[in-house]
């Protein structure tokens, strides 16, 4: 099978997608479910900051508003130079491309250590919500940055139809 730069570059996109929607949900429910708790729990986060928000839920979606918010920042200006830095290593490589060289191997621990901080968030014993309101910000910032992935691929793809 033999994939042209734009294909692996929208591959990219689409397993940043992936994480993303997968981490964005995980979060989401993470939130939801503590702000459903026993109201007697005062020690929570969304317990503490109800009175100012109204009421529980309020609360909880005032987290949800500020993991996207800064997913999209983290997104818009510290991801998007990953991305860069990617679809330019995958546009300099020679045809065929395999996939051992499409991501460099700083890049693949890279990942590897994020997955392991993402597991550990369970061993260290966060709260849930605030487990839950970085996985809304990852989740975002990484949807944010497949965007960016997608945008890239479209116009290599644009540049070798027009090349042919």
């Amino acid at each position: 099978m033999k994939l042209s730069k734009a294909s692996w570059i929208a591959i990219s996109g689409v397993l940043w997608f992936v994480v993303g929607v997968g981490l964005l949900t995980l979060g989401l429910n993470f939130i939801v479910f503590k702000a459903q708790m026993e109201l007697s729990e005062t020690t929570s986060l969304i317990a503490k900051i109800a009175p100012l928000a109204g009421g529980r839920e309020q609360a909880a979606l005032a987290l949800i508003a500020m993991g996207l918010i800064a997913g999209f920042m983290k997104g818009r200006f510290v991801l998007v130079k990953t991305v860069k830095r990617v679809t330019e290593r995958i546009i300099s490589l020679e045809m065929p491309i395999k996939f051992s060289q499409v991501y460099s191997r700083g890049y693949v621990f890279l990942i590897a250590g994020m997955v392991l901080l993402g597991m550990s968030m369970k061993w260290i014993g966060l709260p849930m919500e605030v487990r839950g309101l970085i996985d809304v910000a990852i989740g975002s910032a990484l949807m944010n940055g497949a965007s960016a992935y997608f945008r890239v691929a479209m116009h290599v793809h644009k540049e070798l139809k027009q090349s042919q």
